[in-house]
């Protein structure tokens, strides 16, 4: 058995498993698997060729005071895989957004806040919570059980580690972990795992240092305007629109 409201719209190719719950207002695309028991909540649309295992909930109502019932939006793209007893909200604001992309991997018991914009081709470990208003780039990866505060930014190609709570705004191309996390370096086999040439790697290794370096961000701004190259644009472009402040190098003790 399973309930599916009249006024949802389901690509005929689609197939849904029993004991799922799908609400009006919910539109899925062409040839997706949507498994046992999962619920998904007025004002989701899904993509085609996703993967959805038991028990998942999408679109659920955002866990915030600021929500008050107004029409919002989960939108899931293509592709994607989400495992069991995964959650992901719909956003808080009439009419706007949460958002996850394509080729995305979100395994079990992940929770995505309201209005979260997720890029593509991102790995989310179990267990991991995600809060409101952040926003992750393409390709980045994300361990197992890690927490992410609200409006914090996660740049592309990088990487936060297991168990680590991220607070601040984390680069493109870095790695961090711990609690609270602290940046490590560069995110070197996550880049050769996806091709990127020793040159590209050193370039990003050198402004790596530029960036932590420098006294402040002013500076580090001024000294990555007059840097070339698409790399120092990259960075540049990121800190300009950081809300949280950059994540920090680990202050060892002697």
């Amino acid at each position: 058995m399973k309930i599916i409201a009249e006024g949802a719209k389901i690509d005929p190719t689609t197939r849904i498993g029993p004991f799922s719950i799908i609400e009006d207002g919910v539109e899925i695309g062409p040839n997706n698997i949507i498994g046992a028991g999962v619920i998904i909540k007025q004002g989701t649309i899904i993509g085609e060729e996703n993967i959805i295992y038991s028990g998942a909930q999408l679109g659920v109502a955002p866990q915030d005071y600021h929500f008050q019932g107004e029409a919002s939006f989960c939108i899931i793209g293509n592709h994607n895989i989400i495992r069991e007893y995964a959650t992901i909200s719909r956003a808080t604001g009439g009419g706007e957004k949460t958002i996850v992309g394509d080729r995305n991997f979100i395994m079990t018991y992940v929770h995505i806040a309201h209005n979260v914009k997720m890029g593509n081709n991102i790995i989310i470990a179990s267990g991991t919570q995600i809060g409101g208003y952040v926003e992750i780039e393409d390709y980045a990866t994300i361990g197992g059980l890690a927490g992410i505060h609200q409006f914090c930014h996660i740049g592309k190609y990088a990487m936060l580690g297991a168990k680590s709570y991220l607070n601040k705004d984390l680069l493109p191309y870095l790695l961090a972990s711990g609690n609270r996390a602290c940046v490590y370096g560069v995110n070197t086999r996550g880049m050769q795992n996806h091709n990127f040439g020793w040159p590209e790697i050193d370039e990003i290794k050198r402004l790596f240092k530029i960036i932590y370096q420098v006294k402040n961000l002013d500076e580090c701004k001024k000294r990555l305007n007059d840097e070339s190259g698409n790399y120092a644009l990259e960075f540049l472009n990121f800190i300009k629109k950081m809300k949280r402040g950059l994540c920090n190098l680990p202050r060892f003790k002697t």
